[in-house]
Parts: structure tokens; sequence; C-alpha cells
């Protein structure tokens, strides 16, 4: 690929934050990717049936790309230099597995599979065949999480002590949450809302602690009667940093769908400071500090709403996005990598065997 050439793109299923074409509805990450100027998207593969429509109406929109229905016809093409991937885990990780084998270059979005020993060999071929992947977390993008990391690198805070998050968010049952479908299944999905959303979160505590986990201490439940059996709609999770940073996770599928449909927060506290944030929210960020030159206002609002885009997760996530994309051209690093997904389904892992055994995991 040449440097004054696009990178050529296939999109590989249309199963999470996918999206379409159409001008008004759909914004997912394929918008997202059809705006690069430095990209192409030059196939589109889905073998599900029940996306056919979807695929078709990309074939509308988009009739200079290829349209495949199997991933065999779509290598035996090679017109395309990276994917991006968005399949249930169970799924992913296969594809990702064959991508890899065949030197592509990949955006995986969450998650890239059911635990980290599915994971494995993706690590391995990747890092073997020196490709980008990069994982579908793009909350490091968000301007509050850079301003909190501002903060933090700039004394604000002090030394980093702890952390913490909360997303409760709607209920696993007909009419909210369909209970049949792949996100809340442990077949597909690999677990329950830990597994589904927790990713998010451990990716802003990886940017704020700089540092990978070392222990596990979680209890994770099934609360309702909706959501399958033996996959949990509520967890607690502690965690360990290596630097001995503490932070605690609490999610659910617990709101009854009156009222809110998310309750989230998070808070990074420092030997100096804290700052506080709900991330599902308009962008406000609060911080107080006892740092010196904060004396003549040591208690601060700022107001970050993220710029609109009509793309998954805004302009932040059309950042993302773009971030990948410069890291395949220029041979960069991604963002969130193969390496730092790895490790969240460690966590994962970790923390389903802690529940199981009311014992803390080492990772």
């Amino acid at each position: 690929m040449s440097e004054k050439e696009p990178l050529r793109v296939a999109v590989v299923g249309l199963r999470i934050h996918a999206g379409g074409l159409e001008p008004d509805r759909n914004h997912g990450l394929i918008k997202s990717f059809h705006g690069q100027e430095e990209a192409r998207i030059t196939a589109y593969c889905e073998w599900d049936e029940e996306e056919s429509a979807a695929l078709a109406s990309l074939a509308r929109h988009d009739p200079d790309a290829r349209i495949f229905d199997n991933l065999c016809d779509l290598f035996e093409w090679d017109g395309f230099d990276a994917a991006v991937v968005m399949l249930p885990p169970d799924e992913a990780a296969r594809a990702a597995e064959r991508l890899a084998e065949a030197g592509k270059h990949m955006f995986i979005e969450k998650q890239a599979a059911r635990t980290a020993a599915e994971l494995q060999p993706v690590v391995e071929l990747a890092k073997a065949r020196d490709l980008v992947v990069q994982i579908g977390y793009p909350w490091p993008r968000h301007p509050v999480a850079q301003e909190i990391r501002r903060c933090l690198d700039e004394g604000v805070l002090g030394k980093l002590l702890a952390m913490e998050a909360r997303l409760v968010t709607i209920q696993v049952g007909p009419g909210l949450r369909e209970p049949d479908h792949w996100m809340y299944r442990r077949e597909t999905e690999g677990g329950g809302i830990l597994h589904m959303e927790g990713g998010h979160w451990l990716t802003l505590f990886q940017m704020f602690a700089q540092a990978r986990v070392r222990s596990v201490t979680a209890l994770c439940s099934r609360r309702t009667d909706e959501i399958q059996d033996g996959v949990e709609d509520a967890a607690t999770v502690a965690l360990e940093y290596e630097n001995g940073v503490h932070a605690c996770l609490h999610m659910g599928y617990l709101l009854s769908g009156i009222g809110p449909r998310n309750d989230t927060f998070m808070a990074v506290r420092g030997q100096l400071g804290a700052a506080t944030w709900s991330p599902v929210g308009d962008g406000v960020l609060n911080v107080s500090s006892a740092a010196p030159e904060w004396a003549g206002a040591p208690e601060r609002q700022f107001n970050m709403p993220p710029a609109p885009r009509p793309v998954y997760a805004e302009q932040w996530g059309f950042e993302y996005v773009a971030d990948f994309v410069r890291a395949v051209r220029e041979g960069g690093k991604a963002v969130v990598s193969i390496e730092d997904a790895h490790h969240i389904l460690q966590i994962f892992d970790a923390a389903y065997a802690s529940s199981r055994t009311g014992r803390r995991i080492e990772i």
C-alpha cells in the first residue's frame, strides 16, 4: 500500500455497532470508516441470514464495494489491507484468527473473544506478523477521559490512590433487552453484564492507572429470572493494580425501564484531589485539588460535551477509528491493543473464577 493510496478496509460482520449508510439513521462504525479520508471500504461480508436486509442496503448505498456472504470468498478476492470485525465474541475470535493468518490488520469491535484462552492465538499471530489490531473500546478518546489523564500527568490529583465506576442499565427481559439475543447468552457472548460492558470501564481504569491488574475479587450473580441461568446481571468487582492502586467496578442489568436508561459514575481519587464524572452523560467533569496552584479555586467544574457526529460514539468515536487508520498507514500502535483486550479477558476470567470460588484470584 502506497502512502498516497487509501487503506482498503473489509467489513466482516454487521452484528454489533455496525450501523449502515442511510443518511438519517443507523449511525455506526460503518459510517466511521466510510468517513475517513485515508480509508476506503472495499467489501462487506456477512453470512447471518438475519442481516441479509442490512447487507442489501449497503450494496445499494455503496455500489462500488464488493458483497460477500462467506469468509472463504472474501479471502480468495484479497482486495483489502485491513478488516473491521463486528461479530459476536464466539465468531469474532475465529474470524480474527483467520484474518491474522492472512496478514490483515484489524479493528475488532468488543469483545474479541469469550475468554483469554480463545484470544491467545490471535495475540501470538498479530505479534508474529507485526499487525495493528485495535479493539473497539473508544473511551480513551473521550474529551473528559483525556482531561482526567491530563490532571494526573500534571499532578493536579497527586499520587493516584483509587478509582471506582458504576454502570447500571436496563434489565434483560421481553420488551427491554431480549433474553434470546446473543449479547445475553454465555455460549455466544461469554458472560453477562461484566463481559458485555465491563471492558469500556476497565480500559479507562488502565488509562488512568497506567498499570495492569494484579488480583481480582468479585461477586457475579443472577438477580432476575429473565437472563439465562449461569449468566450474571449484577457484578461487583474489586481490583488491585500492580502499582497498588485499588479500583471497584459495579455493573448491573437492573433498571426497570421506567425513568433513566443508564445510571453511570466514575471517580478517580489521588492524594491531592479527585475527579468525578458521569460517562453516559453531558460531559460535566468535577475536579477538586489541594495542589498549590489550585489554591485560588480548589473546586472546579468543566463542561466538555462531546462534539456531535452521526457515527458510533460521535466525534470522539470517529477520532478513535482515525487513530487505527493512521496506525496502520504510518506503522504506529493501537490505542487499545490486542494485548490490552487479552488482559481485559483475563480480568473477566478471574472475576468469574473468584465469584465461583469465593477467593481472590491472582493474574
